[in-house]
């Protein structure tokens, strides 16, 4: 199928295949000025109730590759957790030496974050990464996290910090939302509250800008967004440093991006080596990491926050 919108004088080809990849090729070097008033989320692939998935591969003015997922919050039974407190909360770690450094979750690939709560039961179908952490140094592999922002599993504060940010907050009514701040009164009522970065949209406005005296960064990147009307969360990862492949996003992009699926609100959170996409296609029964980070798929990271989603069986 091919369809063409022409947009603020920015014509976007679209070509969706059957396992609802998307190309876009933009005219113009600014792209992230303008965006499609809507991708084609009808077509995209349902890999579980109330959730559907596109890969969108933007080829001008550079390589990116889009990995997209819409979940509709209203959806019966849906549930959602994240990572809690490691059995080692509030202890030292052990591999940090030169100082004192608090232990807050264990860090966890996104995968193995998916598969253990699909042996324990629950049928989860979707993770992803989320809040960044410390330490984040040499050498990289310190088995547990120290969160830099509030976190909140189930009411009950994970991080040990109380420092307040920028927040994807879903309550357990199901209510998604992203805030700069979390009330101490409404820690009860929060499911997971994990920090990010930044609030790069609101309302529809895009808040995230590209530096005017050197070149945009580029990396892999995961944000999040929310609909008007709160009914549906935007899920977006985007892979980066893999020059004949996808060269990576900006803040600009992700914003733009996000606004195409249907958000009005989005927030960028960790990325880099951190992002990470699995869901689990309830049809084929397999389970899939829908981003890279190298073209063997060997390397992904053990990250300090997660997030996952599965429907209760009726």
């Amino acid at each position: 199928m091919n369809t063409k919108n022409h947009i603020s004088s920015l014509i976007v080809f679209l070509s969706v295949t059957a396992v609802s990849q998307v190309s876009f090729s933009f005219f113009n070097a600014a792209f992230a000025a303008s965006c499609p008033q809507s991708l084609d989320w009808q077509n995209a692939h349902e890999f579980a109730p109330g959730m559907k998935y596109l890969h969108i591969t933007i080829d001008e003015p550079r390589l990116m590759e889009n990995y997209l997922v819409r979940v509709d919050m209203s959806t019966p039974s849906l549930r959602v957790t994240g990572t809690g407190r490691s059995v080692d909360w509030g202890k030292p770690m052990s591999d940090v030496t030169n100082r004192v450094v608090i232990i807050d979750t264990l860090r966890q690939k996104t995968r193995d974050f998916l598969n253990q709560h699909r042996i324990r039961g629950t049928n989860m179908v979707l993770a992803v990464n989320t809040a960044p952490w410390n330490p984040w140094e040499h050498p990289f592999t310190h088995r547990h996290a120290r969160l830099a922002h509030l976190s909140v599993l189930n009411g009950q504060v994970v991080s040990h910090t109380n420092k307040r940010g920028p927040m994807l907050v879903v309550y357990t009514n199901n209510v998604a939302v992203i805030t700069n701040a979390l009330d101490d009164a409404d820690i009860p009522n929060v499911a997971v509250a994990h920090p990010g970065f930044s609030v790069i949209m609101r309302g529809g406005t895009i808040l995230a800008t590209r530096p005017k005296d050197r070149p945009a960064k580029l990396a892999p990147r995961t944000s999040f967004g929310t609909s008007a009307d709160g009914r549906y969360l935007y899920i977006l990862v985007v892979d980066g440093r893999q020059l004949n492949y996808s060269h990576g996003a900006d803040m600009v992009d992700l914003a733009v991006m996000l606004k195409a699926a249907g958000a009005v609100d989005a927030i960028n959170v960790d990325g880099g080596g951190s992002s990470t996409l699995v869901y689990h296609d309830v049809q084929k029964n397999e389970t899939f990491n829908a981003n890279r980070h190298d073209p063997n798929r060997k390397y992904y990271r053990n990250v300090a926050l997660n997030i996952g989603f599965w429907r209760d069986e009726e």
